[in-house]
This record gives structure tokens, sequence and C-alpha cells, in this order.
């Protein structure tokens, strides 16, 4: 989906939580913002706003059996691919009706 004006950064969240309702929890949450590439790790793409808000929902999860981390993606980060992953959601257009 395309915003005009608006500026988008990629980030990888990735965690490490043992308790399964914390984790669901968790799950439930990303869910919204990106998109699972494996089973404890989304690529998201936001707007300050967008991570504003995913940071607070996160942070009230007060999570207690683990951690969860989130990175930037840069133009800096040397990023290669090995094999033959799924195509991008992102490299076509959505509609929302």
């Amino acid at each position: 989906m395309r915003y005009p004006g608006k500026r988008f950064d990629e980030y990888v969240v990735a965690y490490d939580i043992s308790c399964d309702k914390e984790r669901g929890r968790v799950d439930k949450v990303l869910k919204k913002y990106g998109f699972r590439i494996q089973k404890s790790v989304f690529e998201c793409k936001l707007t300050k706003a967008q991570k504003e808000k995913l940071l607070h929902q996160l942070r009230k999860l007060n999570i207690k059996t683990g951690f969860i981390k989130i990175y930037l993606l840069t133009d800096i980060v040397d990023s290669q691919t090995i094999g033959k992953p799924l195509p991008s959601i992102d490299e076509f257009d959505a509609f929302v009706i």
C-alpha cells in the first residue's frame, strides 16, 4: 500500500519468550504491523508514529519470560539472500476494501 508523502522505515522484530501465553500476545500485536518471516521474527514497514505505537503496545504486555528486540534496517546493512526466498508481500500493490 502506498501513502504519498509518508516515510516508512523497515524493521526486523525478533523475540525469545518461553511462556506460550506471553508469546501469543506478542504475536497478536506484531501481526497488526508486519509479516512473519520466521517463527519468532517479523518484518515491519512503519512510519515513525506506527513505530511508537508498536513500542507502546509491546511495552504494555510487560513480558516477564523473555525479550523482544527491534532492529532498524538501513541502507548500510549489507543484506544478502541465499536460496530461493518467498516474494516480498510489499512487491505488489494491496487494496483494502
